[in-house]
């Protein structure tokens, strides 16, 4: 890909300069240890790190000039000086490829839960309307013509500049992200004016970086400034966290609200819905469309609103919002269904938040008069003050197993505790630190009708122990115990026959 010599006056706008009058350069590194002769080093600061302390490591590198927040008079080399070093490199990244996001519409959705979903929609809509559309998001990077694994939700400014350049001469005219609290405190995004943009829900979850829940939506709320001049913010206005953020949007900010609620400007209605799905009657600007979907539950019903709300803003017609919605038969590890012939439903789903649990419970509560059985664990290195909290989003379950997830450099044991503490009685649960051997009990309990959730790890297929990866696919392991089960039911039932006959 090729990468230009920029002016950092012209490409960074209201910047100063110490020791020049511009600095023009095609070459920048923000980790001093991998400076090379002739480089810009931006000076990055982060919670852990200030790149402004290894100024001199980086000038020893070879580093000609630097760019930093505060002028600095032991520098010896130029210094170009920046409010936020982080989003001068986000935008210094997309200006040396040529400013590739320019020739595509962007679309960003943001929310604790729904992200992913939601984007799935809205690029399926956006394909049946006949544009080449790119994705990137937490299943999958994709440029218009190749899928690649995604590492983040968000990537970093480089790898983003990348998928823009690709996006860009694939010819993508449409692109639609998922914008992480993280990236958005980040400013990985700065480069990036989006034509529409969706906050889903806010509710607890990343305190363990954020510290508490109004930075969270301060950092939530951050998408508004990468909207192009007025176009518009969709809140999901359910939500109350949704709400918090609305009150602090200037009346000028052009709004639009979104769910079931009569006062919304977008609404949803539920008709039916089953185990294989449900109708939905969606109350758009220009249309009123019936859609009949796979997905399961309220929680999918806001999203698939959320999708066809920010299609129309795009100006996709009814009928493709309709047909791009139900060509969507699953989202990879979103209450994603499990059926090898059993005679109770499984679902699969990322779920891994207070609010994803307890959507996920009331969905399966919909959709059975028996039981609904649970089986969950929380991350690792994590925000340790929501375990407890799942544990009571999971207690309107009939049965809960309690198991890893990803306990990463912590105690699997220790974080079990700490769910088992949110718990008002452990009569209905049972807990495996074997995550394999949790899912599987949760199948053994289920009877005929009844609902099991494998909740926490969706779409993911390693799992991660201390200092190892292993290979642990909910979706693969669900469907294989599933398969044993029937087999191991099949020989019992025939059993007696088979004596009889003997």
């Amino acid at each position: 890909m090729d990468v230009r010599a920029i002016s950092l006056r012209a490409s960074l706008g209201a910047v100063s300069f110490v020791g020049t009058g511009d600095i023009v350069a095609s070459q920048f590194c923000c980790d001093s240890r991998q400076v090379q002769p002739g480089d810009v080093f931006v000076a990055l600061r982060g919670s852990r790190m200030d790149g402004h302390r290894h100024l001199e490591a980086a000038i020893a590198g070879g580093a000609v000039s630097v760019i930093v927040e505060r002028p600095l008079s032991h520098i010896s080399v130029p210094q170009c000086v920046v409010a936020d070093t982080r989003a001068a490199f986000a935008e210094i990244c997309l200006a040396r490829l040529g400013s590739p996001q320019k020739s595509i519409n962007v679309t960003g959705v943001t929310g604790t839960n729904g992200k992913t979903t939601t984007t799935w929609l809205l690029r399926s809509i956006l394909e049946t309307a006949g544009r080449t559309t790119g994705l990137l998001g937490t299943l999958e990077y994709f440029d218009g013509c190749t899928a690649e694994h995604a590492t983040l939700t968000t990537p970093g400014p480089e790898q983003l500049a990348k998928y823009m350049g690709q996006m860009a001469r694939n010819r993508v005219t449409d692109c639609v992200m998922e914008i992480s609290s993280h990236a958005l405190h980040q400013q990985r995004c700065a480069g990036i004016r989006l034509t529409a943009a969706a906050i889903t829900n806010i509710t607890q979850d990343h305190f363990d970086y954020h510290g508490n829940a109004e930075k969270y939506r301060a950092a939530k709320l951050r998408i508004v400034s990468l909207l192009a001049g007025d176009k518009p913010i969709l809140l999901g206005i359910d939500d109350a966290g949704c709400q918090a953020v609305r009150e602090q949007l200037t009346a000028d900010r052009n709004v639009i609200t979104f769910g079931f609620s009569s006062d919304a400007n977008m609404r949803v209605e539920t008709l039916s819905c089953s185990q294989t799905g449900q109708s939905l009657r969606l109350s758009l600007d220009t249309a009123s469309i019936e859609v009949r979907t796979a997905t399961v539950g309220r929680h999918n019903a806001l999203n698939l609103l959320a999708a066809a709300a920010l299609a129309e803003q795009s100006g996709v017609a009814p009928c493709d919002i309709r047909d791009g919605l139900e060509r969507v038969l699953h989202v990879p590890g979103r209450m994603e269904c499990i059926n090898v012939g059993q005679p109770f439903a499984v679902f699969v789903d990322y779920a891994h938040t207070p609010d994803g649990i307890a959507q996920c419970v009331a969905t399966a509560r919909l959709l059975t008069s028996g039981k609904v059985i649970l089986a969950f664990g929380a991350g690792g290195d994590r925000d340790r003050h929501k375990r407890p909290l799942m544990a009571q989003a999971a207690q309107g379950a009939d049965a809960i197993v309690v198991t890893s997830d990803n306990p990463r450099s912590e105690s699997p044991v220790q974080i079990i505790a700490d769910i088992l503490e949110g718990l008002d009685s452990n009569d209905r649960v049972q807990s495996f630190v074997d995550r394999q051997q949790g899912i599987r009990e949760a199948l053994r309990l289920a009877q005929p009708g009844d609902v099991v959730i494998i909740a926490g790890r969706g779409h993911e297929k390693i799992q991660h122990i201390r200092d190892r990866q292993i290979s642990f696919d909910d979706r693969r392991v669900t469907r294989r115990l599933l398969m044993e089960l029937l087999s191991d039911s099949a020989l019992q039932s025939e059993s007696p026959r088979r004596a009889k006959s003997a």
